[in-house]
């Protein structure tokens, strides 16, 4: 894990004040701020544009679809192109690291 520098955490500070850095470091971790200022995501964003952490981008998508139920129950003959769909879906999401942030 690696510390915020002086000037993320100065960033941070400015948009929420310590007590606000305090309580996303320790409600997030060090390392999702540092990937969300990384997407451009202001701090004060970071609770409602974090999607969690997530091996690439496929993995995102499809956990993602899962999550919000946009997949039927489809027979094992039929096959997603997860590749592509995760391509069209990033168009609204950033990643850093890992971490995912949905563009608000």
């Amino acid at each position: 894990m690696s510390s915020l520098t002086y000037s993320e955490a100065k960033q941070c500070i400015e948009a929420l004040d310590r007590d606000g850095l305090e309580e996303l470091i320790d409600q997030y971790g060090e390392d999702v701020i540092k990937a969300a200022l990384a997407c451009d995501v202001q701090p004060s964003d970071i609770a409602e544009a974090y999607q969690g952490k997530h091996g690439s981008d496929k993995d995102f998508v499809q956990q993602l679809m899962d999550d919000l139920g946009e997949l039927p129950k489809l027979p094992t003959y039929v096959h997603i192109d997860w590749e592509r769909t995760a391509h069209d879906v990033m168009m609204d999401y950033s990643e850093s690291d890992g971490h995912y942030f949905r563009n608000l």
